[in-house]
């Protein structure tokens, strides 16, 4: 990164048959009078934050009243989906968090979808970056990659990972090299720019399958990878290398996408650029270079762009709408930017973050918003070079066993507290610089949220939130955030439906989505219960003692594929399409457990081989008929 400097800058409730009521209710889309939502206010006092994601008393939506400014929420109008918010595990982030006495606070306050911000997309670098305690790579011996090894990670980039996703199976990991291992560079120097050798563009795409396996092997699937961090920044100071729009074309679909591939890594998306939005005072033509070299070679291998802040004029994020008109079919992130000691103002922060880096992207077209360092240390490191007053998220000082919450913590929290993995951009009012700024999502679980910040710097703004012929008035102070969120066709806070986890009694493990993923057909496993809201299941009744189990990850159903009547008969989830091998009738077995009978079938949900020898975490649910007193097919209902 270059420095920018801006101006601103307890589950286990048994459920009772009485309390599981799946009779009589039926699923509805349409508007319900008296919806209750959800408040979550960050205010600012001089230059300091005062109030900090607070919770805040529910507002209730009802009949319109007479303020004059409307925030309106089209949730029949959308956009691009969402695939997280979050910020950089650098090493030195990882080392700070892993190394601290608060260890376990700081995570929960980082990914805890409950107690925390529930930050959900993490990138990681590929080896070093400016933020290291030292300089490596994966394999620093010529001239083979027989010594690749990510023991380095092992020590505790990993282990924090991992604790990341166990807190919120939504995290998604995004990797991205710095550097090429310098060995493989024309400049034979992990540092100072200089170009990877044209022969070693296969070895290099290699380097990606193994860093992705090793990965994988210690249970942290990657989501994507950008092919370098900054292609165009060769500073000294630490590691860096160039690329050219030609060289990202012909990696990405000569190389890297087969090499994913053949891996069985087909589901890894390839990203381009992460660089900024400007280039020597305009737009940066490299996206579309990369796009347009060698007859669009890249459009099918590459799956979009990621962009950075620095040097770029502010309100640039705009271009990255230019960059959708040209090719609609490309997915755009924005993956880095970072705060410092150049500014000290949090309210100031506050604002110009969301304002610059997570509403203006957001509202063109971006996928992601990402800080920089999720945390350094009290002297804003470590580092190798480069920026030496950059600011993480947290400010976390081992030496006395403190850690401290920085304005961007609360600034990209307010939306990963409300909008999950998976969620929709829908339509939503923004009245633009000094007013009241918005953007607005539906979840995968049919909740919709909206995040309003009020950009004026002295005046409180009142106005009314207004979806379809419903609103409430809410009066946010200057320089101040609220997040909202309701569900459709719920009223007092509760939802009309209840939701469970689905605990095994054989394993004591739960109910949960494999990856965690949102495609039709991804399989359903038992894996160590968690909060994550892939072990989340709302029972929504159809009719006759059966209901639907709607995931709360993405609102998709638990089905027995291809209408199966056969014992051992996949259990996977698909859209709701209202089949009979979609809905399950919970029926008491005792002591507080249940059978679950497909509909159509007659055959009960079952951990597939439970009884075997190490089988754990990652069985198969399946059905099969049922066994009484079989601990494989009972299932303990834990309302949330």
């Amino acid at each position: 990164m270059k420095t920018f400097h801006h101006q601103g800058m307890k589950m286990g409730r048994t459920l009772t048959l009485a309390l599981l009521g799946l009779g009589g209710f039926t699923p509805s889309l349409a508007l319900a009078a008296n919806e209750s939502v959800q408040v979550w206010l960050t205010t600012t006092s001089g230059s300091a934050l005062s109030k900090r994601l607070n919770v805040e008393a529910n507002k209730t939506f009802g009949a319109q009243s007479g303020t004059s400014t409307v925030i309106d929420v089209t949730d029949t109008t959308t956009y691009q989906t969402i695939d997280g918010f979050g910020a950089a595990m650098t090493d030195s982030s990882a080392w700070l968090i892993y190394n601290s006495p608060q260890r376990n606070t700081i995570m929960n306050d980082l990914f805890n979808v409950g107690s925390g911000a529930g930050f959900n997309f993490v990138r990681v670098p590929m080896g070093a970056s400016d933020f290291a305690r030292n300089n490596y790579s994966y394999d620093d011996t010529c001239c083979d990659l027989n010594d690749f090894s990510i023991n380095h990670d092992k020590a505790y980039i990993i282990p924090i990972l991992q604790q990341a996703r166990q807190l919120n199976s939504e995290v998604k990991l995004h990797g991205v090299p710095w550097s090429a291992p310098g060995w493989m560079k024309f400049n034979n120097s992990f540092t100072g720019g200089g170009y990877l050798r044209n022969d070693l563009y296969g070895m290099y795409a290699n380097y990606f399958v193994k860093f992705i396996q090793g990965y994988q092997g210690s249970g942290l699937p990657i989501h994507s990878v950008s092919m370098q961090n900054e292609p165009h920044n060769g500073n000294s100071t630490y590691a860096t290398m160039q690329m050219e729009p030609a060289d990202q074309s012909n990696f990405a679909a000569q190389n890297l996408r087969p090499a994913l591939n053949n891996a069985g890594l087909g589901g890894v998306k390839i990203i381009a650029w992460d660089h900024n939005w400007q280039e020597n005072g305009s737009e940066a033509r490299f996206p579309y270079d990369v796009m347009a070299h060698n007859g669009g070679q890249a459009q099918a291998a590459v799956a979009g762009v990621a962009y950075h802040c620095y040097e770029s004029a502010e309100g640039s994020f705009s271009v990255q709408n230019n960059f959708h008109n040209a090719y609609p079919n490309e997915e755009i992130h924005f993956t880095e930017c970072s705060g410092g000691e150049w500014s000290t103002d949090q309210a100031n922060n506050l604002t110009w973050n969301i304002r610059n880096l997570v509403i203006g992207p957001v509202r063109n077209w971006a996928r992601t918003s990402l800080y920089w360092n999720i945390a350094l240390d009290q002297n804003h490191g470590p580092y190798t070079g480069g920026c030496t007053n950059c600011n993480g998220m947290l400010t976390v000082n081992n030496g006395n066993g403190t850690y401290t919450k920085n304005a961007e913590y609360y600034a990209w929290g307010h939306f990963a507290k409300v909008v999950r993995a998976g969620a929709v951009r829908v339509g939503s009012t923004s009245l633009g610089n000094n007013n009241i700024e918005t953007v607005a999502f539906k979840n995968p679980d049919g909740t919709l949220a909206l995040v309003a910040l009020n950009s004026n710097g002295g005046s409180t703004i009142n106005f009314k939130v207004r979806w379809g012929s419903q609103s409430f008035d809410y009066s946010l102070p200057p320089r101040s955030v609220a997040s909202f969120k309701w569900k459709p066709g719920t009223t007092g806070g509760g939802t009309t439906s209840p939701t469970y986890r689905l605990v095994n009694k054989w394993s004591n493990k739960c109910v949960d989505i494999i990856g965690p993923d949102s495609n039709n057909g991804t399989g359903i496993h038992q894996w160590a219960c968690h909060t994550g809201s892939s072990q989340q299941w709302t029972m929504e009744a159809t009719d006759s003692g059966y209901s639907r189990l709607v995931s709360r990850y993405n609102g998709k159903v638990l089905d027995v594929a291809s209408v199966s009547t056969a014992d051992g008969g996949t259990v996977h989830q698909w859209d709701w399409a209202n089949g009979s091998n979609q809905q399950f009738k919970a029926v008491s077995t005792g002591n507080g457990y249940y059978k679950l009978e497909a509909r159509h079938s007659g055959k009960v949900l079952d951990v597939a081989d439970c009884t075997k020898s190490g089988v754990g975490d990652g069985a198969r649910l399946q059905q099969w008929t049922w066994a009484t007193n079989n601990d494989c097919q009972q299932f303990r209902l834990e309302a949330l």
